[in-house]
């Protein structure tokens, strides 16, 4: 691509930002909500506040807002909303009260509700999505550093869900499993929430004079969400720099945390083919180990240690059909890693990152390979976020049989320092040591800096490079990206322009793949248009993906055009006519067994339509069709899913993907089933089945899970899981019994 146009997808949007940074909504909110909107933007100082105060009688958990306690000192209210009429007040009242003692922090809820009838509430199982449900989030910015904060939402009936905020939204990480408290009742006037979080389960800097703190309610019949403050639509809650303040918070400090979570598992296996040998894993087994180890260096600073871990209680992956050329890249959802993983983030997620913790007691075709122990440090220190993390996995059988796993040490330093309001500048180091199952390559490290300035409310750069170290590997080891973004409520303009070496090569993160030049432009207008009935907004979006070879010969180019329609009732329909593809085949592409596609250059386009129906009923489905050309001949794609929620206690629901592919080389046909079945009798004692069948595969899966959650974090499981199917040499069976218990000191 020509010079002067990656400048132009690179400096673009600093010419535009001149003429749409004023641009607001269509929707103007009262004078004066919007005049406060303004105070707290130009002047942090003015934010809206509110006091905790400070107790010594004991608050019982009940739902009940009883205590004379809860009377004192003013609570957070006056609400506005941000959908669906952005800065009016909410149509229900809302009050939240803030109280501590030398434990714990306490937030009683008081969510008003003229048609308490109507509650949504079903969800039972702690860090659900809640999409179904009526909820109140609460962020408190402990260090207020107005950058990284914690989250906590409950429903009217008390169901949890935690998340760790780090960069404003960056990541949202809702597998954070901190140790809280909360239970709720509905009455005939709306619902009561208590909630009580521990001051060991924070992180946070002792002295100051006050937190960040916000409050957000979401009314979901209504589809009103409405906050305490950073009700913009171009903010939200996530956008922690913009939230209120809780004072009185000088007086509260905390004990060293000293908390240990030892477990005892037993597992019957059959068929389950051994990893590093020859040969099927058969019998019954029993482990003990540390789950988690937490010691409180400071307030602000964790170490955690874990010794020969036991993920068996993880989700099963979901099952995929991968009709493209490159790998896919599955979540994490072992707890170990997921604790305060934002800290390690780096390079861009799921296509070119520097660690990706996947890498670390997992082979490529996700078998568990046991862990001798890790350990992680974490936290805030002054300006500088901080990141260690040190784990060794086990050996297994032996490397010159081609199927032995040799022992890895994996090390990764992360530093990250805040800088002016709202930016930061940081590096990186992964260093991977041992050998490979093919007995080659001692080590392999990456290292890299990265750094994000926000230069107004909506308008950020970011950039990193990092470089890998292998031994033999002296050249095109790099990799750089350079991205700019601005949004508002009405407009979106991005562009990007990222290099990836040929030999870039990270094994202790993940890569899409390399050798490549990208040049990004996309462009999104949001109206919301008052004169069509029934709808809330509309996205129009056209974008252009272009990828050269190191020689800057085209490699693929995607260009999009698409129109996007979210209803006041929370449905959604989406349309995109225009998805053309020019992709350049430099080898045969064995899309299935026996089908292979020659090289050459392939140009074709598929169409997209699908619809999601309104989230807040019993019954939700969603649909979708792609269509249209696939390199030497057609591919349709069809999808659905149907999601089912009578009560608090059940939930049903189906997904079909089906694929019908016609080519020259020959055709094929894929269909992917997943139905879940959920049954909680209670928060407390949760069931779930999954069942998936991949005809691709020829393979299913069945997980069948009972949770009993017999004190907070402390747990007690019992997991089946079978695959079967002409995909696998046998069919296989395992049955696993696992408890938990936290001690806190």
């Amino acid at each position: 691509m020509p010079l002067q146009i990656k400048s132009l997808l690179l400096f673009f949007p600093l010419f535009v930002v001149a003429t749409v940074a004023n641009a607001q909504d269509q929707s103007a909110g009262p004078k004066e909500s919007r005049q406060l909107q303004v105070n707290l933007q130009q002047n942090p100082s003015r934010a809206r506040r509110i006091k905790a105060i400070r107790v010594t009688e004991s608050i019982t958990i009940d739902g009940v807002l009883d205590e004379p306690a809860w009377l004192l000192g003013q609570p957070a209210t006056d609400f506005l909303q941000q959908q669906p009429t952005e800065g009016t007040p909410a149509s229900e009242r809302t009050e939240v009260r803030v109280l501590f003692n030398d434990k714990s922090i306490y937030f009683g809820i008081r969510a008003l509700d003229s048609d308490a009838k109507h509650i949504n509430a079903r969800e039972l199982v702690r860090d659900a999505d809640f999409s179904n449900d009526d909820t109140v989030a609460i962020v408190l910015d402990t260090y207020h550093d107005r950058r990284n904060a914690f989250r906590f939402i409950v429903n009217p009936l008390g169901t949890q869900q935690a998340a760790l905020i780090t960069d404003e939204g960056r990541d949202i990480n809702v597998t954070w499993n901190g140790s809280w408290i909360s239970a709720g009742r509905i009455d005939a006037k709306g619902y009561t929430v208590e909630i009580e979080i521990p001051l060991t389960t924070l992180r946070f800097k002792e002295g100051i004079e006050s937190w960040g703190f916000n409050v957000s309610r979401m009314i979901r019949r209504k589809n009103e969400l409405s906050l305490w403050t950073s009700w913009e639509r171009s903010f939200g809650l996530e956008r922690v720099s913009q939230a209120g303040e809780l004072t009185g918070v000088e007086e509260i400090r905390r004990r060293r945390l000293r908390e240990i979570k030892p477990y005892a598992s037993g597992e019957w296996r059959d068929g389950a083919p051994r990893v590093g040998a020859n040969g099927f894993d058969a019998g019954a087994s029993a482990r003990i180990g540390i789950e988690v180890a937490k010691l409180g260096i400071t307030p602000s600073l964790t170490a955690e240690f874990t010794v020969d871990p036991d993920f068996g209680q993880a989700e099963v992956d979901d099952q995929i059909v991968n009709l493209s050329r490159f790998s896919v890249f599955f979540p994490e959802k072992r707890d170990f890693f997921l604790e305060n993983s934002g800290i390690f983030l780096f390079g861009r997620e799921g296509e070119n990152q520097a660690f990706f913790t996947r890498r670390i007691g997992l082979t490529d075709n996700g078998a568990p390979v046991p862990i001798d122990y890790g350990v992680k440090l974490t936290g805030k220190i002054g300006p500088y976020n901080v990141g260690f993390l040190q784990v060794q996995t086990r050996k297994l059988g032996e490397t010159v049989t081609g199927l032995g796993i040799p022992r890895q040490q994996f090390s990764v330093l992360r530093v990250k320092r805040d800088i002016l309001r709202r930016s930061y500048i940081g590096a990186i180091l992964v260093n991977r040591q041992g050998a490979t199952t093919a007995g080659g390559g001692s080590y392999n490290r990456v290292g890299g800096a990265d750094a994000e300035f926000n230069l107004t409310d909506h308008y950020k750069v970011k950039a990193f490079w990092m470089g890998s170290a292998t031994p033999g590997v002296h050249s095109g080891a790099g990799s750089s990206r350079l991205e700019s973004i601005f949004e508002n409520d009405l407009y979106r303009f991005i562009t990007v322009y990222e290099d990836v070496g040929a030999k870039f090569n990270p094994e202790g993160g993940f890569i899409e793949r390399n050798a490549i030049h990208q040049y990004f432009g996309q462009f999104a207008y949001k109206p919301r248009p008052k004169f069509i009935p029934h709808v809330q907004q509309m996205e129009f979006e056209t974008q252009i993906e272009y990828y050269t070879d190191r020689a800057g010969k085209l490699a693929t180019r995607q260009t999009e055009l698409s129109w996007d329609t979210v209803f006041k009732n929370s449905s959604e329909f989406f349309f995109r006519p225009i998805e053309a593809i020019n992709d350049v085949l430099t080898e045969p592409f064995e899309i299935r067994p026996g089908i292979v596609i020659p090289r050459g250059t392939y140009q074709f386009n598929r169409p997209r339509v699908s619809f999601t129906s309104d989230l807040s009923k019993h019954l939700v489905f969603k649909v979708r069709e792609k269509w249209g050309d696939f390199y030497s001949g057609k591919r349709y794609e069809t999808s659905g899913g149907i999601t089912w929620r009578p009560n608090s206690h059940l939930l049903v629901d189906l997904s079909e993907s089906y694929n019908r592919v016609r080519l020259r080389e020959g055709n094929f046909s894929t269909s992917l089933f997943s139905g879940r079945l959920n049954y909680n009798f209670s928060r407390k004692l949760l069931t779930s089945a999954l069942v998936q069948l991949n005809s691709a595969a020829r393979l299913s899966v069945i997980n069948v899970r009972l949770r009993y959650i017999y004190r907070p974090n402390s747990d007690f499981f019992i997991i089946y899981n079978q695959s079967t199917g002409a995909g696998l040499e046998r069919p296989s069976h395992s049955l696993q019994i696992k408890l938990t218990r936290d001690f806190t000191f």
